[in-house]
């Protein structure tokens, strides 16, 4: 269909049209791009997901089609960095915790400096000359353009097949990793044995008993239904803040024309604080939920992480030199997160 008998979103989905309607005669043939997330089709990112893809495609007046993958139908988010890099897909969302095997920078949002920092905060981070290193630096190792600001996936909270009040009752117990050294080192410093399961795995792993807790956003954790699996407790207790790096392949975004790859970067730039906004109500409305179907959720005094991030702060030095960190990145992180300082 015409683009001009379209209603598009955003300034760039406008460009786009005009760009159309001053060469009405150019007919191009209609491209079809892959997408894969290993999320099922009730998690907050592949609604997320869902909804830009049917943006796009609505906008595009049918030129562009993508292809969305869920529930690892095509790859885990463990190997979408090889995937893209190879070219087997053309759009990946993988989580930042991942794609420390491409560059182990990424497990910087493991370190402890981020314990309990405020969602806007950490915008300051992925938003600001960090993640702009940070994504260069993907771009060049996988062949890839990031398509816009990341998209937020959550704090982790500890979830346990057993009671818990907090991380410090995981000594000597199995939890699951969700990959980056980062995570590993944080639940060996409670004193727990690491695991490492990829999400598409926890749901049969955690029924069969092979691990007795992890950390994970409390959404993904209720629209999996884990309590199901063996989640009895549930502690809210921000260990982790993770997000999504949306990216398309060079080769895939080298076959459209250049409208079409104006409107990739648009529709997400146009729909990213909505977007940001949907995962972290889906967060709060996690705990309810949780709490409807049995699981015991703990809140924790949040006067009581001072004292788990001044422990856990005595440990960032010597991460930083094991995980291989650019301490320039690292210095960079504070600076954001204490300006004053």
């Amino acid at each position: 269909m015409n683009l001009t008998r379209r209603k598009l979103l955003g300034t760039g989905a406008a460009a786009l049209s005009v760009a159309m309607i001053a060469r009405p005669d150019v007919a191009r043939a209609a491209t079809t791009l892959k997408m894969s997330i290993d999320t099922g089709p009730g998690h907050h990112r592949t609604v997320v997901t869902e909804r830009w893809v049917e943006i796009v495609n609505k906008a595009s007046g049918g030129e562009l089609t993508i292809e969305l993958y869920h529930s690892a139908q095509l790859f885990k988010d463990s190997d979408l960095p090889r995937a893209l890099r190879q070219g087997a897909i053309d759009i990946g969302m993988p989580g930042n915790w991942v794609l420390g095997g491409v560059d182990p920078n990424n497990d910087i949002f493991l370190m402890p400096m981020f314990f309990g920092v405020p969602q806007d905060k950490m915008h300051l981070i992925s938003d600001g000359e960090v993640g702009a290193k940070l994504g260069a630096k993907l771009e060049t190792n996988l062949g890839v353009k990031m398509v816009g600001r990341w998209l937020d996936h959550g704090y982790s909270d500890l979830h346990a097949t057993y009671p818990v009040q907090g991380s410090q009752d995981l000594k000597g117990k199995r939890v699951r990793s969700f990959g980056g050294a980062g995570t590993e080192a944080r639940i060996r410093y409670f004193g727990g044995d690491p695991v490492l399961i990829p999400w598409a795995d926890v749901p049969l792993a955690l029924s069969q008993g092979n691990f007795d807790a992890m950390y994970s956003v409390s959404a993904g954790v209720a629209s999996s239904k884990l309590w199901e699996a063996g989640v009895t407790h549930t502690v809210v207790e921000p260990q982790f803040f993770h997000q999504y790096l949306p990216m398309i392949g060079n080769a895939a975004l080298a076959k459209l024309p250049e409208e079409m790859q104006a409107l990739i970067f648009s529709t997400w730039e146009d729909n990213i604080v909505a977007f940001r906004a949907s995962t972290m109500a889906a967060q709060a409305a996690a705990h309810g939920l949780l709490e409807e179907k049995g699981v015991t959720v703990v809140r924790p005094d949040p006067a009581g992480y001072v004292t788990i991030s001044e422990g856990l702060m005595k440990t960032q030095d010597k991460l930083t030199t094991d995980l291989k960190i650019d301490p320039e990145l690292v210095a960079l992180s504070m600076k954001a997160l204490n300006p004053s300082s």
